[in-house]
């Protein structure tokens, strides 16, 4: 069986072959695309095949080509695809619930001295924060 040659092989020809029959010239192509003429020539030869799928598209519209999906493709159901989704989740999760009641509250210093000492340092990072650039907070 013969090898289908890569997408971006198909559609470069595509391209070249409607802007020959359209007698449009690369530069002029280029100028109503809004890209360079060498980005042009270079997908057309396949020196750059990784155009960007919305540049690709554009060049093509401009010059009559429209794209067909493959019946190989099959239309997405959201519902469905969501589904599927949740369900692939479900079945790979391997984290463990977590319940904010469930959550301990932290445990005060016994000592006067601790207490003292945890809201100093409380009072240092508050300070610390504030007199941080307003990008960082």
């Amino acid at each position: 069986m013969p090898e289908t040659p890569p997408q971006p092989i198909i559609l470069a020809s595509a391209l070249r072959r409607a802007r020959r029959a359209r007698r449009i010239s690369i530069a002029t192509l280029a100028a109503e695309a809004g890209v360079s003429p060498r980005l042009v020539s270079e997908f057309e030869q396949g020196k750059r095949p990784n155009v960007s799928l919305h540049t690709a598209l554009r060049l093509l519209a401009l010059v009559g080509v429209s794209l067909r999906l493959s019946n190989a493709v099959a239309p997405v159901d959201a519902d469905q695809a969501m589904a599927e989704r949740a369900s692939h989740r479900r079945a790979t999760w391997t984290g463990s619930l977590t319940v904010l009641g469930q959550q301990s509250e932290p445990v005060a210093p016994k000592s006067a001295a601790a207490r003292i000492g945890a809201v100093a340092r409380a009072s240092a990072l508050a300070g610390a924060l504030n007199r941080a650039p307003r990008t960082l907070r």
